[in-house]
């Protein structure tokens, strides 16, 4: 089994991705500010981006790097301070991780990436994007088309290079399951705006398997959409979601001027939308196996 190297572990999707690979064989070596201790199959290396420092025995017998490095968008208002975090975060950490393999010429083969479907802009349209759509031009976009134009670099030293655009990531410890299932739970209608926006979604199952068929698969290269293909309206997710829980509403969606005056500009991740294709990993033969939202909700 290869070594992976993983940057950025911390959050959701890191800990269900150390879990997948470390049960299905793989052993890490985890980049991690802090001092953590080693358990079967993870080992931790400290980094430290700020100070462009990374332990070099983390690159040691490792061909591929894993990357899901990005501060949270959705847990700050987006003043100027926190966007600069937020595109720094990114682009930071990649430029260090690339440094570090070109400068001492460490043989990594593959280099995979996270993104997201934000690359399209807070939109809602009749559009249904593919991965050759453009991109759009708002924060969202800019920040998704840095981050990857930042990951591009290793296709420079011959990596093969696989970018993942994440749709909202679900699971029964994500931020927005807990948020929508708190207020559902209360009897309060969780939809936002007038619920005709799409809410492009990945279960975090599916999603950690996608990141271990990209690594087993040498033939995939290229930037692939990571999300389900059922497409639902967020009226449509938000009573679903509620009937998961045995629980009903006839409260109306909170009125997008209420959101946008809680959220500001941040408020246009909730309250637009468009559908997503994700036709071009599944013609590399992925299988979803949450495909619709009632089993991902199970």
């Amino acid at each position: 089994m290869k070594k992976i190297l993983l940057a950025g572990s911390t959050g959701f999707i890191g800990k269900h991705l150390i879990s997948y690979l470390t049960e299905n064989g793989y052993e890490l070596s985890v980049l991690t500010r802090r001092r953590l201790k080693d358990t079967p199959n993870v080992k931790y290396f400290q980094w430290d981006v700020e100070k462009g420092f990374i332990d070099d025995k983390a690159f040691e017998n490792v061909d591929t790097i894993i990357n899901l490095t990005g501060a949270n968008i959705g847990v700050k208002r987006w003043i100027e301070k926190r966007k600069k975090e937020i595109v720094n975060s990114r682009v930071d950490s990649i430029n260090l991780l690339y440094d570090y393999v070109s400068k001492d010429h460490y043989p990594i083969k593959s280099f995979i990436s996270a993104s997201a479907t934000g690359y399209y802009g807070a939109v809602t349209t009749d559009q249904i994007f593919t991965e050759e759509s453009k991109s759009g031009n708002d924060f969202l976009a800019s920040v998704s088309q840095k981050w990857e134009d930042t990951a591009r670099q290793f296709e420079n030293i011959g990596c093969r290079l696989v970018i993942l655009r994440q749709g909202v990531v679900l699971g029964k410890d994500s931020g927005i399951y807990q948020k929508m299932t708190s207020l559902a739970s209360k009897g309060i209608n969780p939809a936002v705006g007038n619920g005709k926006q799409y809410l492009p979604w990945i279960d975090v199952r599916d999603l950690v398997r996608l990141y271990a068929f990209a690594l087993e698969n040498e033939v995939i290269k290229g930037v692939f959409n990571a999300v389900s293909s059922e497409q639902i309206t967020m009226n449509e997710f938000a009573q679903k979601l509620s009937k998961s829980i045995d629980k009903n509403s006839i409260l109306p969606n909170a009125p997008s001027f209420l959101v946008r005056l809680a959220l500001g500009e941040m408020s246009s991740m909730v309250l637009e939308g468009s559908r997503v294709s994700n036709q071009k990993i599944k013609e590399s033969d992925f299988t979803f196996l949450y495909d619709n939202l009632e089993k991902s909700l199970q």
